[in-house]
């Protein structure tokens, strides 16, 4: 299980640390440990999306805390050290911002690989 951003019950955002709940020794041994990830991030955000497309991690939208966004930023977990990208997505069709959306990875079908995002909440 990963966990990127999101916000504290003060109303203040969490940080942008990437978060990893390692199952590996069985859930008795479960344990919570920060991915060492350098240069820079996708920033704190919430309301945002993250699937994995072995090997990327994806976030896309949510809120900075002062704005909506559109963006995607992918990390490839097989290649350290680990840095996210951001990725310049040029499509006229791109999605406008949005936060509280829900998003998946499709496994079948034509459509197998691709991220899909339905809903949320925009800018207005």
């Amino acid at each position: 299980m990963v966990v990127y951003g999101g916000a504290t019950g003060g109303g203040s955002l969490a940080s942008d640390d990437l978060y990893l709940l390692d199952l590996r020794n069985g859930e008795a041994a479960a344990q919570w440990m920060i991915v060492p990830v350098v240069g820079r991030t996708p920033s704190r955000r919430y309301g945002h999306t993250i699937v994995f497309s072995k090997p990327y991690l994806l976030v896309f939208g949510g809120n900075t805390g002062t704005e909506p966004v559109n963006d995607v930023w992918c990390l490839n977990v097989d290649k350290a050290p680990f840095t996210w990208e951001n990725l310049r997505v040029t499509s006229a069709d791109k999605p406008c911002v949005r936060a509280y959306h829900a998003s998946a990875l499709c496994t079948t079908g034509s459509a197998s690989g691709m991220m899909v995002t339905f809903g949320g909440r925009t800018a207005d």
